[in-house]
């Protein structure tokens, strides 16, 4: 008797085996099961509108030649699953990433919204090719400060409005290296005719039939003080013959709030400054800054930065452009720190820098929303290396007036300079400052050791002497001496000489001192790292020095 599970012939039989589709029979050949895994979707698509799916009817598959129905199981639900889920995450990957779109959108809105605007009929839209000039003004606004902080910061002495900074910016249309005009505020220049209050007349006439100021002469920064920012922007249009599209005045709030949100900002000083706030009785007011920094590397907080910057009481002899030189130093190390610090890369920062400043900013109505993304983008892709500070040329700067001391521009490179502004070309005829004018033939000086190193002195000199230097003496340097720093002491009267000596010692920086007379001295320190050839460049003639943002000088 047999069982089930006997075999004819004595042999064993194996139970029915559920045979598999087609597509997934290991033992047909990869190519078949290739070819029976698409017939499926080709059935599908050559199917007539109407006929029954290839996969059959509601209840199911259509089963397999031969086989038995594939069934919906585990791997069909698995399968199902991902597909929906995968659309499902795509798109709610996009509507998470429209919805931080528009909260980024809105937040800039709200930024760029808590921005102070004015009307300025003198402001022109910029034209295509001809680039963007836009005039930056510091004042001295007291806006937003409490009677605390006025005294923090040694303001609010005096009545009125005044502007201790002003800055032209060019914007080249071909995406070129910036420029950045310091324009003094003590510029002898003709304030154009205006109503009361500085906006022009409008066809001789002004509103409620006030009468027109007539035009004068008189320092820059008394357009500030007559007329805001309206009247200054039609003297520097007047004086230049540049069209300004645009202004941005910053109060000293908004400067302050601007470096404490970027940390701080190093800048390096060749001498302690100590300019302390004191009664004038010749102006009958209140000068001096109240900064009171050492000689050396120091990092400036939003109030000190701010003293920086308005400093000159304690340099008479060099006064506004001496202030002008350290503005022009901290703007550099203030672009090259919010580079090093990401701020210019780093969304969530640039939002919290913008943040902290918009509220203390005021432009001209005609910087829309959309204007002021344009320009931020601007200047966001703009590196420090990119942007060139200098002064604008002068030809007097002790020239006596009626109203005081002044300087004047001068008539020959300043016109060359400002057309080229106009006409949105390479600024030309300038002196870059990393050309050398003194050759090392013509630099005597001694070498000191400010170290614990035996024969430093003497090593260093022995490696100046085949350069051209001519090295008068060696010995060590003065106790108490920072023995961490290699510098470059000189006289008022051998910057040039000193230039040279630094490029040529390297890690080097330099200090200006009075006490040594016409000298110079090389205080070797631990950072001393050899020397290196120098290249000098022949003198040019009177011409504006310009430096980029990228500048590191100790001076």
């Amino acid at each position: 008797m047999t069982g089930p599970h006997d075999g004819d012939q004595g042999g064993s039989r194996q139970p029915p085996r559920r045979q598999l589709p087609p597509e997934l029979d290991p033992r047909r050949p990869a190519t078949r099961r290739t070819a029976a895994a698409k017939r499926p979707q080709a059935a599908k698509a050559s199917a007539p509108a109407g006929s029954p799916p290839a996969g059959g009817g509601p209840g199911g598959p259509t089963p397999p030649p031969g086989g038995e129905y594939r069934r919906w199981g585990p791997g069909w639900f698995r399968r199902w699953t991902r597909r929906r889920l995968l659309g499902t995450s795509a798109g709610a990957l996009v509507g998470i990433v429209l919805i931080v779109a528009i909260i980024g959108y809105v937040a800039v809105l709200g930024i760029f919204h808590a921005i102070h605007k004015k009307p300025c009929p003198s402001c022109e839209s910029a034209i295509g090719g001809k680039g963007l000039n836009v005039l930056i003004i510091g004042s001295d606004s007291r806006a937003g400060l409490t009677h605390a902080q006025e005294k923090a910061l040694h303001v609010g002495h005096d009545v009125g409005q005044r502007s201790d900074t002003m800055i032209l910016l060019h914007i080249p249309s071909d995406g070129r290296k910036a420029e950045m005009v310091s324009l003094p505020r003590d510029s002898y220049v003709t304030i154009p005719a205006h109503c009361p209050g500085g906006l022009p007349p409008n066809h001789g006439r002004c509103p409620h039939g006030a009468a027109v100021i007539p035009s004068q002469k008189n320092k820059l920064n008394a357009a500030y003080s007559f007329g805001g920012a309206n009247l200054t922007v039609s003297t520097v249009e007047a004086n230049t013959g540049v069209r300004i599209n645009h202004f941005i005045e910053i109060s000293f709030l908004g400067f302050v709030n601007m470096v404490s949100k970027l940390g701080g900002v190093t800048i390096c000083n060749a001498n302690p400054i100590n300019d302390p706030v004191h009664f004038d009785p010749a102006t009958n007011g209140y000068v001096g800054s109240g900064l009171n920094i050492p000689a050396g590397n120091v990092t400036l907080n939003g109030t000190t930065a701010l003293e920086y910057v308005r400093a000159r009481e304690f340099d008479p002899a060099q006064g506004d452009l001496g202030r002008i030189q350290r503005q022009q130093k901290f703007m550099a190390a203030m672009l090259n720190k919010a580079e090093s610090a990401g701020v210019l890369l780093d969304l969530p920062k640039l939002y919290g820098f913008l943040k902290a400043v918009a509220g203390s900013l005021t432009t001209d109505s005609g910087l829309g929303t959309g204007e002021e993304l344009s320009l931020a983008r601007k200047l966001h892709s703009m590196s420090p290396s990119h942007v060139d500070l200098l002064t604008v040329p002068l030809s007097n700067t002790s020239l006596l007036t009626p109203v005081g001391s002044a300087v004047e521009w001068d008539p020959v490179l300043a016109k060359r300079l400002f057309h080229d502004f106009s006409a949105d070309r390479p600024i030309s005829n300038v002196v870059r400052p990393s050309k050398l004018t003194i050759p090392p033939s013509s630099i005597s000086l001694k070498v000191l050791n400010a170290t614990q190193t035996s024969g430093l002195a003497a090593k260093a000199a022995s490696a100046l002497t085949p350069l051209g230097f001519s090295v008068s003496g060696t010995g060590n340097a003065p106790k108490g001496t920072n023995s961490s720093q290699t510098v470059v002491v000189y006289g008022p009267s051998r910057a040039e000489s000193a230039r040279t000596v630094a490029a040529a010692v390297t890690g080097s920086i330099l200090r200006q001192d009075s006490s040594i007379g016409n000298g110079i001295d090389l205080i070797v320190g631990s950072t001393y790292d050899g020397v290196k050839p120098v290249k000098i460049s022949t003198p040019s003639a009177n011409r504006p020095t310009v430096t980029t943002g990228a500048s590191h000088s100790c001076s």
